[in-house]
């Protein structure tokens, strides 16, 4: 049978105790308790706006798009966990350069700020975000409403730690463990250049130490925020039990990697799963775990739905049915990738707060602009009718007008992730995926864009004409793993011509 978890339709064949998920709404009721949504990236890089890849017509990222997708994740009910694996404040591969120095530092302050406002709840300190000065880094931290985390970097002078090791949270009714950790094996010349007092320590004494700290403070889960080099992550994961979860920023043979193929975003190593993101702030990782007993493995809900099908259908192998016998007790996991696309449109609050700071002013001190649905600033095609029933007529002939259906026939018309190409104004007119309304399937203003004073005054307020970029906002291969052809896709769906 279907079932939905997290917003999500998954197949469920047969219940499996200690490792179903619960059905919860997609909006906009509250997680069901003991349930909570880890949403996390890593290696921001110092990126504000898209990422830099020059030969991308669909560019993922931005501050402003993921402001926009935290708040539509929100509107699903999930209680989320958010935070960031490190080096997410300055140009990864070297040092900041003197003559640019300030602008990469204001920057820095701009990403603390928009955090603040996304609502993050901790970071780890990775090798990169020291690259202005280890006092850079103190000031960032103090403009944060979030701690700064490595349990491994001590003050040579004091034997102090230099940030927090971890911290606790209660997200849903879990008790959550956030440790974090830094690269230990930094150069001498860059540790001589930002922060020659800083004592980089072996990463895997002091997650123990934590670890311990954590279960005397009745830890239901732990997250290891660990930036360090890989087959550190792996040898830790090996040999220290009791850690359920590392978000890891892919650092081997001395390269941190930017992307990630899709294999690599998610692995089981022993007990542990391992987490990834790509780089530069264009896409982020969203893990939905259901805890059921506390310290507890973690089982993917795909690979349990897997083999319940293969029993259901007869034909499940000896290996499997033990599989799925050990995993009775283990809490449970959905992932997915979530790529930052134009679809997720962006957010008037960190827009306002991108605009003030290009006048140089402190993000700290620019007001806080809620953002707040405006439903005012669509028409929808019914009233688009009242002057245009010609092209109404002919839009109701095209795939556009029932677009919402073809997500409803695979039972993912309340996925987040989904319904934003499949609708109008979702995350701008409309939050509740399960109250979609007016709003169903791809409308007039979904390629024209709106204009409220065109329906009183068309002559003087005409729409623009569309373009391939209005397309591939949704049209991309990204999203549809295919070429767009916008001249011969155009032709399916262009309306008859309008004096109007």
């Amino acid at each position: 049978m279907k079932t939905t978890v997290f917003g999500i339709t998954i197949c469920v064949m047969v219940p499996l105790s200690g490792v179903g998920l619960s059905p919860c709404c997609a909006a906009p009721d509250s997680q069901p308790a003991d349930q909570f949504t880890l949403v996390y990236n890593v290696n921001n890089s110092g990126y504000i706006d898209v990422c830099g890849c020059k030969r991308k017509e669909v560019k993922q990222g931005s501050l402003t798009r993921r402001a926009s997708f935290l708040t539509q994740l929100r509107a699903t009910g999930r209680e989320l966990l958010l935070l960031d694996g490190g080096s997410a404040f300055f140009k990864i591969g070297k040092r900041v350069p003197k003559e640019l120095r300030g602008e990469a530092i204001r920057k820095a302050q701009l990403i603390v700020e928009s955090y603040n406002r996304m609502g993050y709840q901790a970071m780890a300190v990775g090798p990169f975000d020291l690259a202005a000065g280890l006092d850079v880094t103190r000031k960032l931290e103090k403009r944060a409403k979030f701690p700064f985390l490595s349990a491994n970097l001590f003050d040579k002078d004091t034997g102090k730690r230099i940030f927090k090791p971890h911290v606790v949270f209660n997200v849903n009714g879990v008790r959550v463990g956030v440790v974090g950790l830094t690269l230990a094996t930094m150069t001498r010349p860059f540790l001589q250049k930002v922060g020659p007092n800083i004592d980089a320590r072996d990463p895997m004494e002091y997650l123990q130490k934590s670890l311990a700290e954590l279960a005397d403070d009745n830890t239901d889960v732990v997250v290891l925020l660990s930036h360090v080099r890989e087959e550190t992550n792996w040898k830790m994961i090996d040999e220290i039990p009791g850690i359920q979860i590392v978000v890891d920023p892919y650092i081997n043979y001395g390269n941190h990697h930017t992307w990630i193929k899709d294999p690599e975003w998610l692995t089981r190593r022993g007990d542990s799963v391992f987490l990834r993101s790509d780089g530069q702030g264009a896409r982020m990782g969203v893990l939905d775990v259901e805890m059921t007993k506390k310290r507890q493995p973690l089982v993917s809900m795909v690979d349990v739905t897997e083999i319940e099908e293969h029993i259901a259908a007869n034909e499940a192998n000896e290996d499997e049915k033990l599989k799925l016998a050990k995993w009775k007790g283990f809490n449970s996991f959905y992932f997915q990738k979530i790529s930052l696309e134009p679809h997720f449109r962006t957010d008037p609050g960190i827009d306002l707060l991108v605009e003030e700071w290009k006048k140089n002013v402190d993000p700290s001190k620019i007001a806080e602009h809620k953002s707040e649905l405006r439903p005012e600033e669509y028409l929808t095609a019914s009233k688009c009718a009242k002057c245009h029933q010609t092209q109404h007529d002919w839009w109701k002939k095209t795939k556009h007008s029932t677009a919402l259906a073809s997500l409803e026939r695979t039972g993912d018309h309340q996925r987040f992730d989904c319904i934003g190409c499949h609708t109008l104004g979702y995350g701008k007119a409309f939050l509740d995926t399960t109250n979609v309304g007016q709003y169903a399937n791809v409308q007039c203003e979904s390629c024209h864009g709106t204009n409220v004073a065109h329906a009183a005054d068309p002559h003087n307020n005409p729409y623009r004409k569309i373009t391939r970029q209005d397309c591939i906002w949704c049209h991309n291969k990204e999203q549809t793993l295919k070429n767009f052809p916008f001249l011969q896709s155009r032709r399916l769906v262009a309306c008859p011509s309008s004096k109007s």
